[in-house]
């Protein structure tokens, strides 16, 4: 259905003529009232996790060369391209900011998936023993994953305090 541009930047192309109804009307949600099919020249598939441009657009040219130098670059280089271009890719590049935010997001979720308690932390840590003992709760995720959350601040600043304490007392 895509043809893949770039699969490290998640980038992809197709026309509309692929889109099935509901992509369609999904996607144009993304954009400001009023507009047509015929004016969609990008949208975020997240269920593939991929920005697609509209092929048939015909600023197809110009937005794959903005996406391909705006993807990859910093918080100042996007700053800059969004002075640059202001109104006119308004639009574009919120929803390629919404892009990145999203893939992050996937990202570390993915390496939050695949990290273990055993390669995470040491067998004497006392952290360790804890998480542990709230997986063993049985707790809903979101509940266990926010008391989680807690105890790592919670742990946070007792290390934090612990440290200002030694660095008064030397």
């Amino acid at each position: 259905m895509y043809e893949i541009i770039d699969e490290s930047l998640k980038l992809a192309s197709c026309g509309i003529n692929d889109l099935t109804l509901e992509q369609a009307s999904s996607f144009l949600s993304e954009w400001e009232d009023g507009l047509t099919l015929g004016n969609l020249t990008l949208f975020i598939d997240s269920e593939k996790g991929y920005l697609v441009l509209n092929r048939g657009h015909d600023q197809y040219e110009l937005n794959l060369k903005l996406a391909k130098a705006y993807l990859p670059a910093s918080g100042r280089e996007r700053e800059e391209y969004r002075e640059r271009f202001g109104e006119k890719f308004k639009t574009n590049l919120r929803i390629m900011d919404a892009f990145k935010i999203q893939m992050r997001v996937q990202e570390d979720m993915f390496k939050i998936e695949h990290q273990s308690l055993d390669s995470a932390m040491p067998d004497d840590s006392f952290a360790k023993w804890v998480l542990i003992a709230l997986e063993k709760k049985h707790l809903p995720t979101c509940i266990a994953i926010s008391q989680a959350y807690f105890y790592g601040v919670m742990d946070g600043k007792r290390m934090d305090r612990a440290r200002r304490k030694a660095g008064a007392m030397a």
